[in-house]
């Protein structure tokens, strides 16, 4: 726990020293970097020692809180995301630091200093063992992601993101509140520690199958709002593209995560749930990773695909917490392992591919000043190291062979298959839907990602000089980094699986046996054998190919243009055109319409084609309640009149009905 602590103190310290000295502006990056640096190591030594040596570490400061007191713990669940959020926010920092360099006008110090505060609360609020300390670290990352969200806020669409996220986080705060306040009345109730917000005291108190079904519907809408279920997920296309790129790295990476932290730490405590919260969950997968996936495949601009694309794979999350918990109420422990150990790998596997795919396009971005993909075109000569990651990343959230998301979504459809072979007629219903939609999530995000790669690095340029593009070589080393993890996993995933079926085994409460843990590796660890031997014999064949093309005369020609004498770069698929056939298969759910009209006749005159996809939670569910909220509030304005006597009097009459209302 000591590492852990000089983390935490070595940060706070840090965000102090940054801002004491705001006006030397080469101190406090360096500060930034150094304390971010050493406080990240120090948090994922703390992290790995204890996944490695399966022990549980706990804190008790002398500070008393209100309902509670300054109580921190480190099990495996908890090691675990200190261990995913660390290293993202490392390699974030380290790219921030250099993408930020040109921002001369911007006040980096506060910048500096919010970072490394939030990567202090994101620490605190999964260890914490307090429910009042979890909450007040939960609003503290929320205040912290604002205001690094709101970064560029000349621009009113920034202050506009940064608001809606801001409501949206505090909506879903008011459902943990009550949450928190059932649990704590239950424990009291069967006679545990009075007053006590303590999850250990709530850990030895039963739950009622009843209470426990509608603390769970707290938890997926206290959680899921900032996590980012569908369709709670207004907040999410609207905030990462007006974000700083390694800002919407850890939006996606890791702030919409601790929501999957928050579900499991409730499904360790509870432990017993009826079997309707878990088909729940797994209808919230299906529909969060079909969702993500296909209004995905319709936005034309890189980070809002992206963003939708944590949808995704948050649905891919749930699928495993859902199959996870449908083997722990029916007790059946290699289903409750693979699931759990599914979605916990697929938090780690999808914060470093997604960072990747940010920090990717934040390349793209600085460098041509644009994320529209129909603008863009043939970047992979210009940016070579850029647009290779980003293919790395592609291929890994794609859930390919060769890299870790292939490995983690392997997990998940195990679980299920495990399941269905249960033959329980409602488990191979279920389980059946949920291996349908995967596959189709997958299918849609090979489509999605050969659609985004093409446009921006294939080809040619659209509408931009690329001779003129340069790389900036700062960025790339967080990004190899970030690449380098996902081969990894991918071909070595024994230690990454072993550490999520630690942790799986503490959310479970299931005995992690020797066999039970060498029957889910071994066939992982044989899988990367053969994917290595694979690689190498592609290795092979690509370098006699390349000493055979010394010894032979070859010659180099211009592709054969469809018998155009003149090709130009409008001739090629843009990213609308591409998505267009998919799109129309969908159109009834996603609300997708073209307008203009086609080309005709032999010599057709210019036309103008666009299409787009209407975000249909926004439009049909959410604002008309904003705009009923609205009106309601236009309403009460006559209450408003301007005079402090009036708002006094105001506060007196409702004193008084309460204590009517306590009286009888």
């Amino acid at each position: 726990m000591n590492f852990f602590l000089y983390s935490l103190a070595f940060l706070v310290f840090s965000v102090f020293l940054m801002l004491f000295s705001a006006r030397l502006k080469k101190i406090t990056s360096g500060i930034f970097l150094c304390s971010l640096i050493v406080g990240s190591v120090l948090a994922i030594i703390s992290a790995i020692k204890v996944l490695v040596n399966q022990t549980s570490l706990d804190y008790h400061a002398a500070l008393r809180m209100p309902i509670g007191e300054f109580y921190l713990g480190l099990d495996a669940l908890s090691a675990f995301f200190v261990f995913t959020i660390s290293v993202l926010f490392l390699m974030s920092g380290i790219y921030g630091y250099f993408y930020l360099q040109d921002c001369e006008k911007k006040n980096l110090n506060a910048h500096y200093s919010i970072y490394n505060l939030c990567l202090v609360f994101l620490l605190i609020l999964v260890t914490a063992k307090n429910a009042v300390l979890f909450l007040i670290a939960w609003e503290m990352v929320t205040v912290c992601a604002y205001f690094m969200i709101i970064f560029y806020d000349q621009q009113k669409v920034v202050r506009k993101a940064g608001y809606l996220y801001l409501i949206a986080a505090h909506t879903g705060t008011f459902c943990l509140f009550i949450m928190f306040l059932l649990m704590q009345h239950n424990t009291v109730l069967s006679g545990g520690q009075a007053g006590s917000m303590n999850f250990d005291q709530m850990l030895l108190t039963p739950f009622s199958l009843p209470l426990a079904g509608l603390i769970f519907v707290l938890a997926i809408l206290g959680f899921g709002v900032k996590t980012g279920f569908m369709p709670m997920h207004i907040w999410l296309p609207h905030a990462h593209p007006v974000a700083p790129s390694h800002v919407s790295a850890i939006l996606s990476g890791v702030i919409i995560k601790i929501g999957i932290y928050g579900l499991l730490r409730i499904i360790l405590i509870i432990k017993d749930f009826p079997q309707w919260c878990a088909v729940l969950l797994l209808f919230i997968g299906m529909i969060s990773g079909v969702g993500g996936v296909l209004y995905a495949l319709g936005q034309h601009e890189i980070k809002k695909l992206l963003a939708y694309h944590s949808i995704e794979n948050i649905g891919i999350i749930t699928l495993g917490l859902g199959i996870g918990l449908w083997g722990q109420i029916n007790q059946n422990e290699m289903v409750a392992l693979l699931g759990y150990a599914g979605a916990l790998l697929h938090v780690f596997n999808h914060a470093v591919f997604k960072g990747l795919l940010f920090l990717s396009a934040g390349s793209v971005i600085k460098a041509t000043h644009t994320g529209e993909m129909d603008k863009l075109g043939g970047l992979l000569k210009y940016l070579p190291w850029t647009g290779h990651l980003f293919l790395i990343g592609a291929v890994s959230i794609c859930g390919l062979p060769l890299f870790n998301g292939f490995i983690s979504e392997w997990l998940v459809y195990r679980a299920l298959f495990e399941n269905m072979f249960q033959f329980k007629i409602n488990a191979i219903v279920f389980c059946s839907l949920a291996i349908i939609a995967l596959s189709l999530i997958g299918g849609l995000a090979i489509a999605c990602f050969a659609k985004a790669f093409g446009a921006i690095f294939l080809g040619n340029s659209r509408c931009l000089d690329n001779k003129q593009l340069k790389e900036n070589s700062l960025f790339i080393a967080p990004m190899i980094v970030l690449g380098g993890i996902c081969l990894w996993i991918g071909l070595f995933p024994k230690t990454m699986v072993s550490f999520v079926l630690r942790a799986a085994s503490v959310v479970s409460a299931v005995n992690l046996s020797p066999i039970k843990q060498s029957a889910i590796i071994s066939p992982l660890i044989t899988m990367g054998f053969v994917l290595a031997l694979l690689i190498l014999t592609i290795v092979i064949l690509g370098l006699l190919k390349k000493i055979s093309m010394n010894f032979s005369c070859t010659k180099k020609a211009q592709t054969w243009g469809c018998g155009y004498s003149l090709p130009t770069s409008r001739m090629q698929y843009t990213a609308s055109s591409f998505a267009e056939p998919i799109l129309r298969i969908f159109r009834n759910i996603l609300g997708f319409t073209v307008k203009g009209n086609k080309p005709s006749g032999y010599f057709p005159k210019e036309e103008r084609i666009s299409a787009h996809v209407v975000e249909v939670s926004e439009e049909f569910i959410f604002k008309p309640i904003f705009q009923g909220i609205q009106f309601l509030a236009s309403k009460l304005k006559i209450i408003q009149v301007g005079f402090v006597q009036l708002y006094l009097l105001y506060i007196i009459a409702f004193l008084l009905l309460l204590l009517i209302w306590k009286i009888v």
